[in-house]
């Protein structure tokens, strides 16, 4: 975890320990869905995993989500306090 994810994390009021626990999971289970062709998709509170298997049908659905999903286009800016942020 880089100092700047624990200035955040502590900003935050969040152990960066237990956060990077999380993100390392989240990010093992991403590269293994890769590996089968499946995108992990987060848009408008839902979250679903799919494959795409014909490109002018889209993407299967194969799976729903638990959790807070959230969609866009991940854009993120070093803000004026000096912690990293990301668009509301």
């Amino acid at each position: 975890m880089s100092v700047s994810m624990i200035d955040e994390c502590e900003a935050a009021g969040l152990d960066h320990k237990e956060i990077q626990r999380i993100a390392d999971g989240l990010s093992r289970y991403a590269r293994q869905a890769e590996k089968l062709g499946l995108t992990i998709f987060g848009g408008s509170g839902s979250g679903s995993l799919r494959f795409r298997d014909d490109p002018d049908k889209g993407a299967l659905i194969v799976a729903w989500l638990d959790g807070m999903f959230d969609g866009g286009d991940g854009a993120e800016v070093d803000h004026n306090d000096g912690l990293s942020r990301g668009e509301g």
